[in-house]
């Protein structure tokens, strides 16, 4: 059977750069062509679906890491992308961004750790 995780990883690899382009830019809804998001909290929750789907990407991809030092290196970014805010103008670092990245982390690592157990790899 063919190696078929070399696209995933090019997929983690595009949305990796991606969210690091909005998470960084002085206005990401601009980058995207969108005015404002709807709704009474505006955004709320946005982190922790972003960095739900790149923990999934990343797990997916199987890369050469071993899971633990890879959700160590997610983790890393996680904290380090929020806090750079600081350096861009009209960006602010928020406590609950940091919650919602760390949070979004655990949730697409504890659905990998479900699938992992529910879809037993054929050997």
């Amino acid at each position: 059977m063919p190696n078929l995780h070399w696209p995933i990883r090019v997929v983690f690899v595009f949305y990796l750069v991606l969210l690091t382009a909005l998470l960084l830019a002085p206005d990401p809804l601009a980058l995207l062509g969108i005015k404002e998001l709807p709704g009474p909290d505006k955004g709320r929750g946005v982190h922790l679906c972003a960095f739900a789907l790149l923990g999934l990407l990343a797990l997916a991809s199987r890369l050469p890491l071993g899971t633990r030092r890879l959700i160590a290196w997610l983790v890393v970014y996680a904290l380090a992308t929020e806090t750079l805010q600081t350096l861009v103008k009209s960006r602010s670092v928020e406590l609950l961004d940091y919650l919602e990245n760390l949070a979004g982390l655990a949730c697409s690592a504890a659905a990998w750790t479900l699938l992992a157990r529910i879809v037993k790899p054929r050997g």
